[in-house]
Protein backbone atom coordinates (compact mmCIF):
# COMPACT_ATOMS: atom_id res chain seq x y z
CA UNK A 1 0.00 0.00 0.00
CA UNK A 2 2.89 2.36 -0.27
CA UNK A 3 0.98 3.95 -3.45
CA UNK A 4 -2.01 4.64 -1.50
CA UNK A 5 -0.16 6.27 1.82
CA UNK A 6 1.82 8.54 -1.16
CA UNK A 7 -1.39 9.47 -2.94
CA UNK A 8 -3.53 10.37 0.32
CA UNK A 9 -0.12 12.69 1.56
CA UNK A 10 -0.39 14.51 -1.96
CA UNK A 11 -3.94 14.75 -1.81
CA UNK A 12 -3.95 16.09 1.79
CA UNK A 13 -1.01 18.72 0.67
CA UNK A 14 -3.66 19.89 -2.05
CA UNK A 15 -6.29 19.91 -0.23
CA UNK A 16 -4.43 22.24 2.53
CA UNK A 17 -2.58 24.67 0.03
CA UNK A 18 -4.38 27.85 -1.30
CA UNK A 19 -4.92 27.43 -4.84
CA UNK A 20 -5.73 30.33 -7.28
CA UNK A 21 -7.98 30.41 -9.84
CA UNK A 22 -6.76 28.88 -13.32
CA UNK A 23 -8.15 29.75 -16.50
CA UNK A 24 -7.52 28.03 -19.76
CA UNK A 25 -9.40 28.96 -23.12
CA UNK A 26 -10.37 26.42 -25.52
CA UNK A 27 -12.25 28.00 -28.04
CA UNK A 28 -15.25 30.37 -28.04
CA UNK A 29 -18.12 27.74 -28.37
CA UNK A 30 -15.81 25.20 -25.77
CA UNK A 31 -16.81 25.37 -22.09
CA UNK A 32 -14.47 24.31 -19.21
CA UNK A 33 -15.37 23.07 -15.62
CA UNK A 34 -13.40 22.84 -12.34
CA UNK A 35 -14.08 20.81 -9.26
CA UNK A 36 -13.05 20.28 -5.74
CA UNK A 37 -14.13 17.98 -3.34
CA UNK A 38 -15.80 19.65 -0.40
CA UNK A 39 -17.12 16.79 1.96
CA UNK A 40 -15.33 18.14 5.07
CA UNK A 41 -17.86 21.71 4.28
CA UNK A 42 -20.93 20.58 4.83
CA UNK A 43 -22.14 19.32 7.63
CA UNK A 44 -23.17 15.46 8.02
CA UNK A 45 -25.60 14.11 10.28
CA UNK A 46 -23.65 11.15 11.40
CA UNK A 47 -20.14 9.96 11.03
CA UNK A 48 -18.13 7.15 11.80
CA UNK A 49 -16.92 6.65 15.24
CA UNK A 50 -13.59 5.27 15.03
CA UNK A 51 -12.12 2.92 17.87
CA UNK A 52 -8.96 4.00 19.27
CA UNK A 53 -7.15 1.39 17.07
CA UNK A 54 -8.93 2.23 14.61
CA UNK A 55 -7.96 4.73 11.27
CA UNK A 56 -9.68 5.76 8.30
CA UNK A 57 -8.22 6.16 4.43
CA UNK A 58 -10.61 7.98 2.49
CA UNK A 59 -11.46 6.82 -0.91
CA UNK A 60 -8.91 7.87 -3.83
CA UNK A 61 -10.23 9.18 -7.16
CA UNK A 62 -9.59 7.05 -10.68
CA UNK A 63 -7.37 9.60 -12.81
CA UNK A 64 -9.43 8.24 -15.61
CA UNK A 65 -12.92 9.55 -14.16
CA UNK A 66 -14.36 12.20 -16.59
CA UNK A 67 -15.28 15.92 -15.91
CA UNK A 68 -18.50 17.39 -17.01
CA UNK A 69 -18.39 19.73 -19.59
CA UNK A 70 -20.20 22.73 -20.34
CA UNK A 71 -23.09 23.02 -22.25
CA UNK A 72 -22.82 24.23 -25.34
CA UNK A 73 -26.23 25.67 -26.22
CA UNK A 74 -25.78 27.19 -22.69
CA UNK A 75 -22.48 29.48 -23.60
CA UNK A 76 -24.74 31.43 -25.89
CA UNK A 77 -26.74 32.63 -22.78
CA UNK A 78 -23.48 34.18 -21.01
CA UNK A 79 -24.63 33.35 -17.49
CA UNK A 80 -22.65 33.85 -14.40
CA UNK A 81 -20.83 31.24 -13.02
CA UNK A 82 -22.99 28.27 -11.52
CA UNK A 83 -21.84 26.67 -8.93
CA UNK A 84 -23.48 22.87 -8.48
CA UNK A 85 -22.62 20.88 -5.76
CA UNK A 86 -23.30 16.85 -5.46
CA UNK A 87 -23.11 14.65 -3.06
CA UNK A 88 -21.77 11.52 -4.46
CA UNK A 89 -22.62 7.97 -3.04
CA UNK A 90 -19.36 5.67 -3.08
CA UNK A 91 -20.09 1.90 -2.21
CA UNK A 92 -17.50 -0.59 -0.40
CA UNK A 93 -16.13 -1.57 -3.51
CA UNK A 94 -15.01 2.07 -4.99
CA UNK A 95 -18.25 2.35 -7.56
CA UNK A 96 -20.87 5.24 -7.37
CA UNK A 97 -24.04 4.17 -5.47
CA UNK A 98 -25.75 7.85 -5.80
CA UNK A 99 -25.53 10.83 -6.59
CA UNK A 100 -27.86 14.04 -5.47
CA UNK A 101 -28.00 17.51 -5.20
CA UNK A 102 -26.05 19.03 -2.58
CA UNK A 103 -27.97 22.80 -1.69
CA UNK A 104 -26.31 24.71 1.03
CA UNK A 105 -26.37 28.40 -0.01
CA UNK A 106 -24.34 30.70 -0.35
CA UNK A 107 -21.75 28.48 -1.91
CA UNK A 108 -23.75 25.81 -3.08
CA UNK A 109 -27.19 27.41 -4.78
CA UNK A 110 -29.72 25.20 -6.97
CA UNK A 111 -28.05 26.13 -10.39
CA UNK A 112 -29.56 28.80 -12.89
CA UNK A 113 -30.84 25.83 -14.81
CA UNK A 114 -31.54 21.86 -14.10
CA UNK A 115 -29.12 21.12 -17.34
CA UNK A 116 -26.31 22.13 -15.26
CA UNK A 117 -26.81 18.99 -12.49
CA UNK A 118 -27.95 16.98 -14.86
CA UNK A 119 -24.48 17.11 -16.63
CA UNK A 120 -22.78 16.85 -13.47
CA UNK A 121 -24.89 13.68 -12.73
CA UNK A 122 -23.93 12.08 -16.27
CA UNK A 123 -19.84 12.23 -15.21
CA UNK A 124 -20.34 11.16 -11.86
CA UNK A 125 -21.85 8.12 -12.48
CA UNK A 126 -19.41 6.74 -14.55
CA UNK A 127 -16.63 7.48 -11.70
CA UNK A 128 -14.47 4.73 -10.12
CA UNK A 129 -12.67 4.96 -6.56
CA UNK A 130 -10.09 2.55 -4.35
CA UNK A 131 -12.51 2.19 -1.61
CA UNK A 132 -12.60 3.94 1.76
CA UNK A 133 -10.84 2.28 4.27
CA UNK A 134 -11.21 1.27 8.27
CA UNK A 135 -7.92 -0.02 8.94
CA UNK A 136 -7.78 -1.95 12.14
CA UNK A 137 -4.59 -1.96 14.22
CA UNK A 138 -3.86 -4.65 17.47
CA UNK A 139 -3.40 -1.16 19.67
CA UNK A 140 -3.75 2.68 19.10
CA UNK A 141 0.36 2.82 19.66
CA UNK A 142 0.21 0.70 16.05
CA UNK A 143 -2.13 3.16 15.06
CA UNK A 144 -0.32 5.92 15.77
CA UNK A 145 3.06 5.17 14.18
CA UNK A 146 0.95 4.00 10.74
CA UNK A 147 0.45 6.75 8.45
CA UNK A 148 -1.48 6.88 5.47
CA UNK A 149 -1.92 2.89 5.12
CA UNK A 150 -3.24 0.22 6.93
CA UNK A 151 0.40 -1.07 7.42
CA UNK A 152 -0.63 -4.36 6.60
CA UNK A 153 -2.78 -4.95 9.10
CA UNK A 154 -7.07 -5.41 9.05
CA UNK A 155 -8.36 -3.28 6.02
CA UNK A 156 -12.66 -2.77 5.87
CA UNK A 157 -13.86 -1.30 3.15
CA UNK A 158 -16.58 0.86 4.05
CA UNK A 159 -18.93 3.13 2.24
CA UNK A 160 -19.05 6.93 2.11
CA UNK A 161 -20.92 10.10 0.68
CA UNK A 162 -18.89 12.74 -0.61
CA UNK A 163 -19.78 15.85 -1.83
CA UNK A 164 -18.21 18.04 -4.42
CA UNK A 165 -18.98 21.22 -5.94
CA UNK A 166 -18.41 22.05 -9.96
CA UNK A 167 -18.34 25.27 -11.16
CA UNK A 168 -18.79 26.31 -14.57
CA UNK A 169 -17.96 29.50 -16.24
CA UNK A 170 -17.59 31.20 -19.33
CA UNK A 171 -15.74 34.91 -20.05
CA UNK A 172 -16.01 36.29 -23.36
CA UNK A 173 -18.19 33.45 -24.83
CA UNK A 174 -15.30 30.85 -23.91
CA UNK A 175 -15.29 28.52 -21.64
CA UNK A 176 -13.14 28.79 -18.43
CA UNK A 177 -11.96 26.70 -15.41
CA UNK A 178 -11.66 27.48 -11.64
CA UNK A 179 -11.36 25.46 -8.78
CA UNK A 180 -13.85 26.07 -5.76
CA UNK A 181 -14.02 25.88 -2.48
Amino acid sequence: MPHRAWMLCMALLAGCAMQPPVDTVESAHAGQVGMNEISALIPQPSRVELAENESFLMPLEDDANPMPAYPAPWLSKRLPPQAVCVRVGVDRDGSVLSSAPAIAPPNCPEPADPVFFATVREAVTQWRYDPALRCVFPDARTREHTVGSCGGYTEVPEAVTLTYRFVFEQKDGRGSVRLAR
